[in-house]
């Protein structure tokens, strides 16, 4: 539900269940398989959609025989519900039914209007309206689109949503600043510990060689006369010794 609306102005909401509002108040769009085929008209909006396009998406291409009548009488509820004075709101034209919605009046296409905004903004670095926008509308979804109605052409509107709000989410994600970074602070300075001086190598002085002992010179040793020396009596004789026999 998108604020900001007039009284009497009509507003659609496919980000969620499928609604209406006149003003503040909820209209009632009947059963479901007419609020099916309000959002198959929602889905191509200010477009002709073919009656049998209409068919098929409700009933997934496999309808039951009775299925134009269906569509025909859901139209006539949907233009008794929203179209009461009967202003052309809804039409029909040889190309098929048209819902012609104002400005401003479907969730989808505020939604999208603000993702195409702000991809801008974020190529540009000009970041601004319209990435508030994003975040407005982002908050403002009603769990999944056209909850409740299934079949190939809801899945696929559906899936395309989803992907857009995940776009929507990563563009929020993204810094919004444009000032530069401020400069990283300088690396602390580190200070070395003095490192211990190492001694002065100790000069060793080579040993002096000793002086030779000195040469002790034996005297000549000299006989005392008073002692002779001991003469052998058998010396230069040829006689044995008197132990020798």
């Amino acid at each position: 539900m998108i604020d900001g609306s007039s009284a009497g102005t009509l507003r659609f909401e496919l980000l969620g269940p499928v609604r209406a509002f006149r003003g503040d108040d909820p209209v009632d769009l009947g059963p479901l398989v007419q609020r099916a085929v309000l959002a198959v008209l929602l889905l191509h909006a200010d477009r002709p959609v073919p009656v049998q396009e209409i068919v098929a998406a409700l009933w997934n291409g496999d309808p039951p025989e009775n299925g134009v009548d269906v569509v025909q009488r859901c139209i006539g509820g949907l233009r008794r519900a929203l179209d009461p004075a009967r202003t052309s709101l809804l039409t029909f034209t040889n190309e098929g039914y048209v819902l012609r919605v104002g400005e401003n009046t479907l969730d989808t296409g505020l939604f999208r209007a603000a993702l195409e905004q702000a991809r801008a903004e974020h190529r540009t670095g000009d970041i601004g309206t319209g990435t508030d926008d994003i975040r407005r509308h982002l908050s403002l979804w009603q769990g999944e689109p056209m909850a409740g109605l299934t079949g190939r052409v809801f899945d696929s509107a559906r899936a395309r949503l989803n992907e857009e709000r995940a776009t929507a989410s990563e563009l929020l994600a993204v810094p919004t600043s444009t000032e530069p970074p401020p400069p990283a602070p300088p690396a602390p300075t580190r200070i070395e510990p003095p490192q211990p001086r190492s001694p002065a190598p100790t000069r060793v002085q080579p040993a002096r060689p000793e002086p030779p002992a000195p040469t002790r010179i034996e005297p000549p040793r000299v006989a005392d006369p008073a002692y002779p020396e001991a003469v052998d009596p058998w010396e230069g004789h040829d006689l044995l010794p008197p132990h020798s026999i």
